[in-house]
Parts: C-alpha cells; structure tokens; sequence
C-alpha cells in the first residue's frame, strides 16, 4: 500500500472516530440524570428526605420521594448528601473594576470573609441622575471573576450601579458568560436608587419623583388633539354675464370754458362674467412650537411609578428611612426591594422601622449577621425581627469567592441564633430571585425550571458540610483550579 493510501486511511479513521464520539456526546447529553437519595432543599416547600431530582435538557423534570426514575437515565446516588437551588446574588460590582493581583486578605469560618461592603455614608459614592445608564456599559469583562464566583455556587448574579440618587440600570448576568452579550441575561433588571442624608440627594429624589408623576398623567391622561381651523371659503362665480355700462350722452360745452377732459372708459369685463382679480399672498402657516425632548431618566422613572419596573433601594439604618419619608411621598409606590449593606446600629437598625416597611409591602435585602445596640456588646437579631414581623428577607452573598465560601457559616450562626433553617436557604436563592424578576425559571427546586443546583456533603447549614458539586442548567461545572 502506498504512503498515500495510507494517510488517506488514517484521515478517514480520524473523522469516523471522532463522528462516534459526538454521536455519543450527544447521546450523553440528552439522556436524564437522576439524583436518588437525597435531602432536597426545594426553598419552595418542605425539605424531601430520601428524594429523587430527574434532570433533562437543562431543566428540572421531576422531584419528590416516589418519583421513578427514567429508563437509561444517569444515576446519581446522593446518599448521606443535600440538593439546594444555586445561590442568587442581588447585590454586587463584580467586574466593575479591573482585576487585580492583590491577595486575598485573611479568612474566617469555612475559608472565607465576611461581606465587608463601603462604609462611606449612607450611600456609597456621589449622587448622580443616571437612571437611563446601564451599569453593563462599565463592565470589564475579561477577567475570571464571574468563573471563580460560579465554582463556588453563584448560579445568578445582579451587576449593581454604585452611588446615591439614581445611578442607573442594574442587570442580570450569566456567571457562565465569556462576553458581554453572553453575560447579560437582562441589562435593565432594575433601576437603582441609593438615599443619602445631605439637602442636595433629598432634594434630586424629590424633583425626579415629581417630574416623573407628571409623565405618567399625560400618559394615562393625553391631552385631546386639536381641531384644524376651518379655511374661509372663496366666492364661487355666478357665471352672469356682467351689466354693459350706460352710455351718456356728453353735455354741450359751455361758452368761454374748455370742455373737461374725457375719463377713460372702463375696461369691458371678461366673458362669463368672472372677475379677475390679483391673488393675495398666502398668510404663512404657524408652526406648532418644538416639542421639548424626553428626558430619559424622568422616562425610566415614570416606567418604575407605572409598574412597569422594579427597583433596588439602598436604605441602609432606620435614619436613613426616616430621610426618605421626607423626600418623597408616601404615596410614591413602586415595586422594590430595599438593601442594607449594614447593620448601623448608632443610626438605629432597619428592623426599628418594621412598620414603615409593612406599608410598602416590599422585601429586604440585609447583611447576614448579627447586630448590637448602640455603644453596648448586647447582640440583636435584625433578620429575625423582621422575619417575625412578617416582612421577606434576603441576604447579601459578597462579591468575592472567600465571602461567597462564608455565607453558609453565616447562615449557621443566624439559625443558631433562632432564625428559622428554611428561611435561611430561602434568603440565598428564591427571595433574591423574585427580586429581580427571574423567579419564574430559577431560585426553587420546582418541575420546569432551570436545574441550577448545589450538591453537598452533609448540611450546608452544618459546620461539616462542604459543597461539592455545581450544576447550572444541568451541566455540571467543572473548577479550573
């Protein structure tokens, strides 16, 4: 056999073999993975012990403790293990910065840090009017952060503006995404709004505010459309020949007086009638006066005041609601969240002013540890305040794969401290998630929605449970350590 016979031989068996190998890939891929014998923490309902989840296509097929397992599915078995829904971030600037090549500072609890966010005022950074700008315009999106925050549990994450006022549009990205485009699963998830305790920041809530119901009242209310003027008619000819004129006799000069001049005859009119006549010069047409241009961020405002949005409001001490209160009306509702990214015990904590919260009927979005009363080591419990008061509570996660890897030490001691182990998981995964409008496919272990999973080895809430596994949309993510 010749060399080139040869090699024709060897291309031809490459193409055979890798075609078997995608065939079985693919195969692969479509068939069903099955997680038997697990502790499933649905953050919908009541924990399933000994539950089977079936996963297909990237989505949830089936959960419960009767469920049969599909023919030619994937078994895993979970024993001894707990399945819980991917963690949900609504509050982060991940990516907002340039990566860097500091280290990691020291850790606490199971190898992370706390979530230590700015401590600059009431709002981190200057007050701006951006409502209009989207945060995703800043990004910097080479880099592995997003990567780094998925490997430790991160399924959904919130890009959130920075500053008081409005500093623009939040989205939601894909922490799998390795470009702009694949990153933004929404690049207007919310509009943001940061309070700040100085007469300027009250001041431009209050204008936007005002500007924007107006906005919204010639929306609902537009002003009827005028009637066009109606043009005089021109006079329509008769078609009459005209009258011939009389003819006198001209009378006898005088004698010593010289005979006056003759006047010249009147030019006959034209036939039919018609009477010619010089066009007048058309009077110009008034123009309507310039429409003056939409102001884009009144218009997202009035998009918020119409439902039509949802919104992140930055409130972090009761002072600082209480400020609010008199810069916009209590009438001013909107869909919302409000986020305390800390505990300002010397302002007063936001569970003092758990009523004011009630009447927004709206969720929060807190810090996740505890507290103290001013100027004393005595410990508070802000989370079970409000939880006990009936409001919804969330956690921030952190921006960082150390604060992510503590939240769950932090979960722990907050159900230690008497805050309920459901509501624990559910302030990492469905309340986030409602806040920013994803709910509907991720957030809860439930039939049809996103197979965003976490896998661990024991209780997450225990000190010996460790996350082992990462499943987003029913792919397993693999660390790139």
């Amino acid at each position: 056999m010749s060399m080139r016979n040869t090699n024709r031989l060897l291309v031809l068996s490459a193409l055979v073999a890798l075609t078997c190998a995608t065939t079985t890939a693919t195969a692969q891929s479509a068939r069903p993975i099955a997680f038997t014998n697990a502790r499933i923490h649905t953050a919908s309902g009541k924990t399933i012990e000994n539950g089977t989840l079936v996963i297909k296509n990237g989505k949830i097929e089936a959960v419960g403790k009767d469920v049969v397992v599909p023919a030619g599915a994937n078994v895993v078995d979970a024993t001894g293990k707990t399945i819980m829904p991917g963690l949900v971030s609504a509050w982060s600037s991940a990516g907002l910065r340039p990566p860097t090549t500091r280290s990691n500072t020291p850790q606490r609890g199971r190898g992370g840090r706390r979530f230590r966010p700015s401590r600059g005022g009431s709002s981190g950074g200057a007050t701006s009017n951006k409502a209009a700008t989207k945060v995703l315009d800043g990004i910097y999106t080479r880099q592995p952060i997003f990567g780094k925050l998925l490997e430790v549990g991160i399924t959904s994450l919130a890009l959130t503006p920075q500053g008081g006022g409005f500093p623009g549009l939040g989205a939601v990205l894909n922490p799998a995404g390795k470009t702009r485009d694949d990153l933004a699963l929404n690049d207007e998830a919310f509009v943001q709004i940061g309070m700040q305790r100085n007469a300027g920041a009250k001041k431009l809530l209050k204008d936007m505010f005002a500007k924007a119901k107006k906005v919204v009242e010639e929306r609902e209310n537009p002003p009827a459309p005028k009637k066009p003027e109606k043009k005089p008619e021109a006079a329509k000819p008769t078609g009459k020949p005209a009258a011939k004129p009389t003819e006198k006799p001209a009378a006898k000069p005088k004698e010593g007086k010289e005979p006056p001049t003759p006047k010249p005859a009147p030019k006959p009119a034209p036939k039919g009638g018609e009477t010619k006549q010089e066009p007048k010069a058309a009077a110009p047409a008034k123009k309507a006066p310039p429409k003056k241009p939409k102001d884009p961020n009144v218009e997202i405002i009035a998009d918020l005041l119409q439902g039509k949005r949802r919104a992140m409001v930055q409130i972090s001490s009761a002072a600082d609601l209480l400020h609010w209160r008199t810069a916009v009306d209590d009438d001013v509702k909107f869909p919302r969240m409000v986020v305390v990214t800390r505990h300002d015990s010397n302002s007063g904590t936001i569970d003092m002013v758990a009523d004011h919260l009630k009447n927004w009927d709206c969720s929060v979005l807190l810090p996740a540890a505890l507290s103290s009363l001013p100027r004393t080591q005595h410990l508070t419990h802000p989370a079970k305040k409000l939880h006990d008061a009936g409001i919804e509570i969330g956690f921030a996660i952190g921006e960082s794969p150390p604060a992510v890897r503590n939240i769950f030490f932090s979960l722990m001691e907050l159900v230690r401290a008497g805050l309920p182990a459901d509501i624990a998981i559910k302030a990492v995964t469905h309340v986030p998630a409602k806040a920013l409008g994803i709910d509907k496919r991720t957030g809860t272990i439930e039939v049809g929605k996103d197979a965003d999973l976490l896998l661990f080895s024991g209780d997450p809430l225990s000190p010996i449970g460790k996350l082992e596994q990462v499943w987003l949309r029913g792919s397993r993510v693999e660390s790139k350590k």
